[in-house]
């Protein structure tokens, strides 16, 4: 019988570390995209088991909270859960724990299956046995994110060949890369992010070209979006909050 959570135990390793030696915001993305298709597959709806009935899933929103970063080296764990469904969307909640059994970061997400062909979204209470419905460990579901109002000319880049993922789209951890690398090293050097919120609204291409655009809500609260160069849609949307170091 497959347990209702799912764990891995992770070691930072020298690849997922940013300059200041912690885990950086894509790796603790990734993490938590691999473990989610890992119990997907283990409760009997993954990533294969839908292919046979040309379906797919697509992640369309997540929330983390960040109290600390595993520093290189530190030893810990990810236990996730799937949480229901509403009926469209399917829900999965994350926590980080140290070895102490500390929560120190946790995380809620939304899925939605589509067809193959039509990109129709499908309705979750066509499977068998999904959980019921739970309430997420940050007390609420993930929500809509707000369009970053554009204040100057964009600079597009366009998508590079280690950005394409196996279903020959953009990485969805990619665009995390892209909003941070959009931060200068002197924001960075000063700031940590505690709050992340993010909308993935359309699929990057292989031949895209994309840009960033920012919008100071306050000081340490803004958002980001990924525009696309020859149509001008948004790929993603992403609400951040961030904290000067030293006020932990």
């Amino acid at each position: 019988m497959v347990p209702l959570k799912h764990i891995h135990h992770l070691k930072a390793k020298s690849y997922h570390i940013n300059r200041f030696g912690e885990v950086s915001t894509p790796f603790l993305f990734w993490y938590m995209q691999e473990i989610a298709w890992e119990h997907a597959h283990k409760l009997g709806f993954g990533f294969e088991h839908l292919k046979e009935d040309q379906l797919f899933w697509v992640l369309s929103r997540l929330s983390v909270k960040i109290g600390q970063r595993p520093r290189w080296t530190d030893e810990f764990t990810l236990e996730t859960w799937s949480r229901g469904t509403d009926g469209f969307f399917g829900y999965r909640d994350y926590r980080f724990l140290d070895k102490s059994g500390n929560e120190f970061i946790k995380a809620t997400s939304s899925w939605l299956v589509l067809d193959l062909e039509s990109r129709r979204i499908q309705r979750l209470s066509q499977f068998k046995n999904f959980p019921a419905y739970q309430e997420s460990v940050l007390g609420y579901n993930s929500g809509k994110v707000d369009s970053a109002a554009n204040h100057g000319e964009l600079t597009f880049y366009p998508v590079l060949f280690n950005e394409i993922d196996i279903n020959q789209h953009f990485n969805t951890g990619r665009y995390l890369e892209r909003i941070n690398n959009s931060y200068s090293i002197d924001f960075h050097e000063n700031h940590n992010l505690t709050e992340l919120e993010v909308n993935f609204v359309k699929e990057g291409m292989p031949d895209d070209s994309m840009a960033v655009s920012q919008q100071k809500l306050t000081e340490l609260e803004h958002l980001c979006s990924v525009i696309r160069q020859k149509d001008g849609s948004e790929l993603i949307r992403a609400r951040l909050v961030w904290e000067k170091k030293g006020n932990k």
